[in-house]
């Protein structure tokens, strides 16, 4: 039996612990402030967000030179949706065996829909970009090049649950591959792309509808050319960019073309300074 609690950490926040003892966040308030690590001359701001943690969950920490590509992702959630409600709805989502510790994505943007009247796209913090993230599929392994083959024999990639030593988990590598999540960083644009799973009754994911199909407007293909170029600015590893189709078979993010083949946002980042190869496989 289901019973309500009050959590309070910085923000009162609304819970409840099921009868497997697993805490499960259902709403809260969302605060936000810009980020203090933007600095003049970045292509964008990028807002730094308060998130609720599910400490009973592990995670894993990454050198920064392991990751190499950029995966992007819609929500699928209503447009009004904000980070605070993508983080509630992955804290929700684990299972009492493999519970997720936040946000599965490192960066959000809220945008509006082609055809309405919703401010100007803007870009917030997910999960903190040395976090390893949970978007790419738990269970894919991909090829490691010199250098994430170096760091991860220098066993520099860490995990445990907050308030524990971190330790190696030798899971993370098989056969000489290593899970897609430690070497790629999520990009997830608020919104749902997907026209064809919610005709008739929007189904639910996760326990929330799907929001309406509508396509992303001009300025938010900029705004994640723009967050990709300017990831690549700081961490020039980052070569590459790919869609989580290519990693996981499922519709995200979504079925208008540009965010299916990346080659407009390509070409928009190259106009601000960067260069991406676009991934041509599918793991």
């Amino acid at each position: 039996m289901k019973r309500l609690i009050l959590l309070t950490l910085l923000l009162h926040s609304v819970a409840y612990a099921d009868d497997s003892g697993t805490d499960a966040i259902l709403s809260y308030p969302y605060e936000e402030q810009t980020s203090p690590d933007n600095n003049e001359g970045d292509l964008i701001d990028v807002q730094k967000v308060s998130y609720i943690r599910n400490k009973k969950a592990s995670f894993c920490t990454r050198p920064a030179e392991m990751v190499d590509t950029i995966v992007v992702h819609h929500s699928e959630t209503p447009s009004t949706s904000t980070p605070q409600d993508i983080n509630a709805f992955h804290l929700n989502r684990g299972s009492a065996a493999d519970p997720w510790y936040m946000i599965a994505y490192s960066f959000v943007i809220n945008s509006p829909y082609a055809g309405n009247t919703l401010p100007t796209p803007k870009a917030s913090e997910g999960r903190p970009f040395e976090i390893v993230g949970a978007h790419a599929g738990s269970n894919i392994f991909i090829p490691m090049d010199a250098v994430q083959s170096a760091l991860w024999d220098s066993k520099k990639i860490l995990c445990g649950k907050e308030n524990e030593t971190p330790k190696y988990d030798p899971t993370l590598v098989k056969n000489k591959k290593i899970k897609a999540n430690v070497t790629t960083i999520g990009i997830v644009i608020n919104g749902n792309y997907s026209p064809y799973y919610i005709k008739g009754q929007p189904r639910n994911l996760n326990g929330y509808k799907a929001g309406e199909k509508r396509d992303p407007t001009e300025s938010t293909m900029d705004m994640v050319a723009r967050l990709s170029c300017q990831l690549q600015k700081k961490y020039p590893r980052i070569k590459t960019l790919s869609y989580h189709d290519q990693y996981h078979r499922t519709s995200c993010p979504g079925t208008f073309k540009e965010l299916k083949n990346m080659e407009r946002i390509q070409k928009k980042a190259k106009e601000y300074g960067c260069d991406f190869s676009l991934l041509s496989k599918r793991y």
